[in-house]
């Protein structure tokens, strides 16, 4: 029992990692990623501060990616969230790889996958990043010809971003490029009680 509760709590938290909105419209195709990427800059620990979150995801807060090598050079992705009705921490391990390996300029595409699922799908961009500070990063499914399920996130290396203004006014720029939809965004705390030690078990 206590198995199949915990691969069950897992597959919900699993929910909660690939955030989600479904929109009337459909995919956009004039959307840019970083380009000359650089990966190694890339890893270590990212705080979640927003999000586009569906609908039967979990009341999660103190959400953290952390990207590190494997041996054989891929991307280990380690996501890990509090609940906060139980102080409860829910963890997975994923993989991530380059969407587009071979290309002469390195785009900011991965295809991220959890539980072993196939790793097929270019389903995390990375719209723009300083390395040290932000990442926002964004993907979209065509559900048909009118409508899309777009993922979104904005990401800091601290648990809030710097007092820094212009940062700041850079990325509302970006979100609003990007058809960033503020009323669909789900803040993540990263202050509440729990968060510190990162919940009371793990699943």
């Amino acid at each position: 029992m206590k198995m199949l509760q915990q691969l069950v709590c897992g597959a919900l938290f699993l929910a909660t990692l690939v955030q989600g909105t479904i929109f009337e419209r459909p995919c956009r195709t004039d959307v840019a990623v970083v380009q000359d990427f650089q990966v190694d800059q890339y890893l270590g620990l990212w705080y979640d501060l927003e999000h586009y979150e569906a609908s039967f995801s979990q009341n999660t807060d103190c959400i953290t990616a952390e990207y590190s090598r494997y041996a054989n050079g891929s991307i280990r992705v380690f996501n890990s969230a509090v609940r906060l009705t139980d102080g409860l921490l829910y963890a997975v391990d994923g993989l991530a790889l380059l969407s587009y390996p071979e290309a002469e300029v390195l785009e900011a595409k991965l295809n991220v996958s959890f539980y072993g699922a196939p790793n097929d799908q270019s389903n995390y961009w990375i719209l723009d990043t300083d390395y040290e500070n932000y990442a926002i990063v964004w993907s979209c499914k065509p559900i048909g010809e009118k409508r899309s399920f777009e993922n979104y996130g904005l990401l800091s290396r601290t648990p809030a971003l710097p007092e820094d203004e212009e940062l700041r006014e850079k990325i509302e720029m970006l979100k609003e490029q990007n058809g960033i939809i503020d009323d669909e965004l789900i803040i993540t705390e990263h202050f509440a009680e729990g968060c510190n030690n990162k919940g009371n078990g793990l699943l």
